[in-house]
């Protein structure tokens, strides 16, 4: 559903605030993949060429299916050989080269499994078709290996569960299973929202499941990590803190924060946050769509926007859980950020130390602003820093404003409801 009174169309501006992501650098690649060790071609070391040297990949994952590799683990060494060829690709700051398995259910699903040396060493026993219970054990007692649920919806014929609907099993659990992988626009549309509504806190990667020598170069889709360094640690180390994004379009990232705390966060809720978004895209494409998303669906729709944005505006969660933002380029590539998630609740409204039960957006703003009190005989007055009123009016619920007509500067706006009054201060830029 679409918020009411909250769908907009604005001309954003460059923000007034430091960008948190300024302290990452987002990199790009490809979290599964296969070789010939399972059901794909070429060897581990040819994937991790070719993914840094004709892909232009930052990272790339081989994942292999773990029965095919326990199958011929005690023969060859395909698993300990693949791990070696992960290292030997690796140079930190250029490429990093990530060792992982693929664990698969016709009737569960399939996970990916990373930062571990072990296997499940009676796979081919098939116990794990059945039995989510035990590879969820098994996870979590080989710390620290971490989870990525792959392609949502993928049945391949068989009547699959999805991970029991993304049932939310524990906090341990749910700290070791911190991804969920797209491969197209229908699985993110269909599982995203509803795997967080149960609880889980999981960010999303494009990842293109490679099965033939064209690993990073399928598609266009990318896993994106915000981090410190390309080292492996640090990439993992923003993956379990929820810095990923996925992405359709190779070139373009997003972030975002909430009250200054990265996506991936858990932020404890106020009335009014500061909401930063940063859209790039090496080649500049415009964006046709841009939603803000929580667990009661759309809560903001800022609408078209022409080249990069980076932009803050204060909004006001109160039930919603989270909040991620999905962007569509004009050429119809998407984009998903990560959520912020917010914790707690508010209570006595209308006496929350100065805070404001009422919503001004975009603030700073250039062009116009809309007030939103979602009750019904509203008022507003309009005062400069000098204390003069500039303008009054009654309205119902939602109030849009020419702010063009008023010169660069800070106002005081004024709203009064149901016999209440409460102020917020609205920057105008020039």
């Amino acid at each position: 559903m679409i918020r009411k009174a909250i769908i907009f169309s604005c001309i954003f501006l460059q923000s007034l605030i430091g960008s948190s992501q300024g302290t990452y650098q987002a990199y790009f690649g490809n979290l599964h993949s296969h070789t010939s060790n399972s059901d794909g071609t070429g060897e581990p070391g040819d994937a991790y060429t070719y993914a840094r040297y004709t892909a232009g990949l930052d990272f790339l994952a081989v994942t292999d299916h773990l029965e095919q590799i326990e199958e011929i683990i005690f023969i060859s060494e395909e698993w300990s050989d693949c791990q070696d060829d992960a290292n030997s690709a690796t140079v930190n700051g250029t490429f990093v080269g990530i060792a992982g398995w693929e664990w698969g259910s016709p009737v569960h699903g399939h996970v990916n499994v990373f930062n571990t040396g072990n296997l499940i060493t009676d796979a081919v026993n098939l116990w794990y078709t059945t039995d989510l219970s035990a590879f969820y054990n098994w996870v979590l007692t080989h710390p620290p290996a971490f989870a990525q649920f792959n392609h949502p919806g993928d049945g391949e014929g068989y009547i699959l569960t999805n991970w029991n609907d993304f049932e939310y099993i524990s906090q341990a659990n749910d700290n070791a299973f911190r991804l969920i992988e797209f491969q197209t626009v229908q699985q993110a549309t269909d599982f995203y929202e509803n795997a967080l509504s149960t609880g889980r806190h999981l960010s999303p990667v494009w990842n293109q499941d490679n099965h033939s020598a064209d690993w990073g170069t399928k598609n266009d889709g990318r896993a994106g990590i915000w981090t410190t360094s390309l080292t492996r640690q640090a990439l993992f180390d923003a993956i379990n803190a929820g810095r990923t994004f996925a992405t359709m379009d190779k070139n373009a990232k997003i972030w975002i924060d909430l009250n200054s705390s990265p996506m991936g966060s858990q932020v404890p809720i106020q009335l009014s946050m500061p909401f930063h978004l940063y859209l790039s895209d090496a080649t500049n494409e415009s964006w046709s769509s841009i939603k803000l998303v929580t667990k009661n669906g759309v809560f903001m729709n800022l609408g078209a926007h022409t080249g990069n944005l980076d932009t803050t505006f204060n909004i006001n969660l109160t039930t919603d859980e989270w909040v991620f933002v999905r962007a569509i380029q004009a050429d119809s590539n998407y984009l998903w950020s990560a959520p912020v998630y917010v914790t707690g609740t508010i209570s006595n409204i209308t006496d929350n130390n100065g805070e404001v039960p009422f919503q001004i957006f975009p603030n700073p703003t250039r062009e116009y602003f809309t007030v939103n009190t979602n009750e019904a005989n509203s008022s507003i007055e309009i005062f400069n820093m000098e204390g003069a009123l500039l303008y009054t009016k009654e309205f119902q619920k939602m109030l849009q404003l020419n702010s063009g007509v008023l010169s660069p500067g800070i106002y005081l706006v004024k709203i009064s409801i149901s016999g209440k009054s409460y102020s917020k201060k609205v920057l105008i830029t020039g």
